[in-house]
């Protein structure tokens, strides 16, 4: 590629050399030719200088404007601007013509160096990267417009590089195989910066890029085609960014392509098309939108006329992710319901591009989980903050700037005229940290006022620093003191759980897990805690996977930690609570643990009707000695494995009552015991299969009491939970009031959490029936949830209470909730039957049945 004025500059290292008159140029020569070149020309060139112009020396920009003068002066010229003028007139003898097919060979080699170029800068393989459907979509009503410029603006990270070389890709291969003659000059907003740094337009910087000898012989190529050209010619220009260069340069170079653009729409074939960041465009839109006529130039298509939302290119779509994903792994992918929540995550191209290198050909969607955000950031502020050139001063910086930070609508901001004196003390690092992208402005418009943020990639981002701000002030413990620092703080609960995860990285870092000794004291945690748990469980691999060398130790210590009980005693039905406990199978936890959360994951079988999958559990139960079940106040074996016997053969053991009955009559004898809230509601379960409603309420009534005592950490799933079947209980024997009354202390308690949102239906499904009003509709509503947690429990439950329900003239609604409960029951050996008979189940002796 042919940078814009590089063989005028070597031309004249050429003739420095030639009337110095040296053959070869070596570093030694240039301490004589600095003298030289000072005692002719009386301007003082050091002989570094001139070790940088010849390469002996590295140089990081190119030759100052007064370097290239003094040259020029040495080899008998006025300046560099008369050394150019005296090349370009000595080319200027002929009045060749320059037809289009050169000019399409000139800009076509540029362009493919461009796009190869781009494709080895790709964070991926560029074969795994797909084509943006939203750029091709956004030039094609581009060119359909009346229009000659096009922006494309999407911040730092959303694929605009990778995105537009796939279309000027694709447009080079649709040229070739349909015989098209379009022209496309794909360039770096670098070489127009270039030229610009030595004061030429863009008019001129593009007939050199071309190959014209002079700028009057570009405009001369472009007369000829005044009413017709063979094809479009497009001008490709990516990066176009103001923090590339300083402001008063950039605001001339954006007026001169303004200048060039109005130029060139008398030529309706020329197209320019432009790819920036919104930041950019809120500084210098105005030169384009404050002007009627220029505007109309312009194709931007924003979603509204505020320049503070100036994005035109969205993140990857569903669609999208899944196209990536299936390019890369081999496997097919399985999308369920709860990792879609968590494509926002690696919808950013960048994001994704982290997310493969740290999951490589086995990525899949299945996988996603809430410690993949922190672990792409944590990827993202290793290579641009934690690590490299300047990473102390950035760190400096970005811990100056957390300290005036604010909060508000997802973004974490700081008013820029609050930090003009950090920002003005080191300038160069603050643009270091917007061309990383981890820092953006922002200009927030307020009617005749406006309000000029600093805003923060991402909260995720923005509270890392916050976090290690707080930690290095605790010197560096994760303890009761930075727990309780968290609560206090006026933060939403959404950003301190964002902190809280954190502190929850960094002790996994350091194998330090006091912090797990103070979580159950932490209140807000609670409508997270499935999030949470997985969260911690998967995080414990990325950590293993970065430092494999404290594995075995961490491993060890994590299944000792307090985490562990934390992570046992929820009731969650959610996904990823199921995938959280799944994780815990690979560790040696103590028997009692063990005991949890077998008993945990075959009542998650069972939910999912895999009766085989639970009856795998409750072998591992039935496996382990007697004496560790001694240690509960009711015996979680007995429990679950009835509850499976029952569904499975419509029969129950009479031993599973008599264990509740013994409970529910001599409660002190389980005051020393573990009391868990699963085996209570499990309890609860098994007592509706095949008991009296008043030894159920008093199960319930004893269990209650439990919850009340404020010595113990129970949630307010399981107080609601309890509430909701006291609820349930009160209904059954006719006494509506208490029953209203229970449900009331439920709703009070604000649990969303999926267990007591079915409950709450089911027990609504009972009022509303009584009450003989329509209950078919949320009937409907509780088998849609039941059907996004793949919950087929909840679900037959639901149709076999409206198909005992239903009238016999109701005909064809009978047979559509029959035909979608046998296929509930297709794969599972579980009984049909056992959910029409609960109450009427047969009491069997205890001899093992599976």
């Amino acid at each position: 590629m042919k940078i814009f004025l590089q063989p005028h500059i070597q031309e004249l290292k050429n003739k420095v050399l030639e009337i110095a008159k040296i053959d070869t140029i070596i570093a030694a020569d240039c301490y004589k030719l600095a003298l030289d070149i000072s005692t002719k020309t009386h301007k003082t060139i050091s002989q570094t200088t001139i070790k940088r112009v010849y390469g002996f020396a590295h140089a990081r920009y190119a030759p100052s404007t007064f370097t290239l003068n003094a040259l020029s002066q040495y080899c008998g010229y006025d300046s560099w601007a008369d050394f150019i003028k005296q090349m370009e007139t000595q080319k200027d003898d002929t009045n060749e013509h320059i037809t289009w097919n050169e000019i399409t060979q000139a800009a076509h080699n540029i362009t493919r160096f461009t796009i190869q170029t781009n494709k080895h800068k790709c964070g991926i393989s560029y074969l795994y990267t797909i084509e943006r459907q939203s750029i091709t979509d956004h030039i094609q009503r581009f060119l359909e417009a009346d229009t000659t410029g096009c922006i494309i603006s999407a911040p730092s990270g959303m694929g605009k590089t990778i995105g537009i070389t796939h279309w000027v890709d694709r447009q080079l291969a649709v040229n070739h195989m349909e015989n098209r003659n379009n022209i496309f000059l794909h360039v770096n907003s670098s070489s127009l910066f270039f030229a610009a740094g030595f004061g030429f337009h863009s008019n001129k910087w593009l007939a050199h890029l071309l190959n014209f000898p002079q700028q009057q012989h570009f405009e001369d190529f472009i007369l000829q085609y005044e009413k017709r050209a063979p094809g479009n010619f497009y001008i490709i220009i990516d990066d176009f960014n103001n923090n590339l260069i300083n402001n008063r340069l950039f605001d001339i170079v954006f007026k001169q392509l303004i200048d060039m653009t109005a130029y060139l729409s008398n030529y309706p074939w020329m197209k320019i098309i432009i790819t920036l960041r919104p930041s950019t465009w809120q500084k210098y839109g105005h030169l384009i939108e404050n002007h009627t006529e220029i505007s109309k130039l312009w194709f931007t298509d924003f979603p509204c006329s505020k320049r503070a939302n100036a994005v035109n290119l969205q993140p990857f779509t569903s669609q999208e992710i899944h196209e990536l994903i299936d390019k890369i792994s081999n496997v097919k992918s399985i999308d369920r319901d709860y990792t879609r929540k968590y494509f926002p995550v690696i919808s950013l191209p960048l994001h994704f591009q982290y997310y493969y290198q740290l999951k490589g050909d086995s990525i899949g969607l299945d996988q996603l989980n809430p410690a993949d955000e922190f672990a792409i950031a944590s990827l993202y502020l290793h290579k641009n903050i934690l690590k490299g050139a300047l990473a102390a001063e950035k760190q400096v910086m970005l811990s100056q700037l957390i300290g005036l930070v604010n909060f508000f609508d997802e973004h974490a901001y700081v008013n820029k005229k609050e930090a003009y004196p950090i920002i003005k003390e080191n300038n160069s690092i603050y643009s270091e940290l917007l061309h990383a992208g981890i820092l953006y402005e922002h200009q927030e418009e307020k009617g005749t006022r406006a309000a000029y943020q600093i805003r923060f990639k991402s909260l995720v981002i923005a509270a890392y620093f916050i976090a290690q701000d707080a930690l290095e002030k605790q010197n560096g413990q994760v303890d009761k003191t930075l727990i309780n620092w968290v609560q206090d703080q006026l933060y939403s609960d959404h950003i301190k759980l964002i902190l809280l995860k954190w502190f929850i990285i960094f002790s996994l870092e350091t194998g330090d897990l006091d912090i797990f000794n103070h979580l159950q004291d932490v209140e807000f945690i609670e409508p997270y805690q499935a999030s949470l748990i997985l969260f911690t469980c998967s995080n414990l691999d990325y950590v293993v996977k970065a430092n494999p060398a404290i594995g075995s130790t961490l491993n060890r210590a994590f299944a000792k930690s307090a985490f562990i009980d934390i992570a046992l005693d929820h009731l969650l039905l959610e996904l990823e609570y199921e995938l959280a406990l799944k994780k815990l199978l690979r560790y040696h936890i103590p028997p009692r643990q063990k005991i949890l959360l077998h008993t945990s994951l075959a009542f998650f079988e069972l939910l999912y009707l895999r009766d085989e999958e639970a009856l795998k559990h409750i072998e591992v139960l039935r496996a382990m000695p007697r004496e560790h079940f001694a240690d509960f106040s009711l015996n979680p074996l007995t429990i679950i494995e009835n509850i499976h016997h029952y569904y499975r053969h419509n029969m129950l053991k009479e031993e599973a009552i008599e264990e509740i009955q013994l409970f529910c009559h001599y409660p002190e004898r389980s005051t020393n015991l573990l009391h868990k809230q699963l085996i209570y509601v499990l309890g609860y379960l098994l007592l509706k299969i095949k008991a009296s409603e008043q030894i159920t309420l008093q199960y319930l009534q004893v269990v209650n009491q439990y919850g009340l005592d404020l010595n113990r950490k129970v949630t307010k799933d399981f107080k609601a939970c309890i509430q909701l079947a006291l609820a349930e209980r009160y209904l059954a024997l006719g006494q509506m009031d208490l029953a209203f009354q229970a449900k009331e202390e439920a709703l009070q308690m604000h649990s969303s959490h999926t267990i007591n949102r079915l409950q709450l239906g089911l027990l609504d499904l009972e009022l509303l029936r009584a009450q003989q009003k329509d209950y078919l509709h949320l009937a409907r509503q509780l088998i849609l949830i039941s059907k996004q947690f793949d919950l087929k429990f909840y679900e037959a439950k639901v149709r076999v209470y409206v198909l005992n329900s239903l009238q016999e003239d109701q005909k064809s609604l009978i047979a559509e909730y029959q035909a979608a409960l046998q296929l509930l029951f297709e794969q599972s050996r579980y009984n049909p039957e056992s959910f029409y008979n609960l109450r009427k189940a047969s009491l069997i002796n205890s001899s093992t049945v599976n």
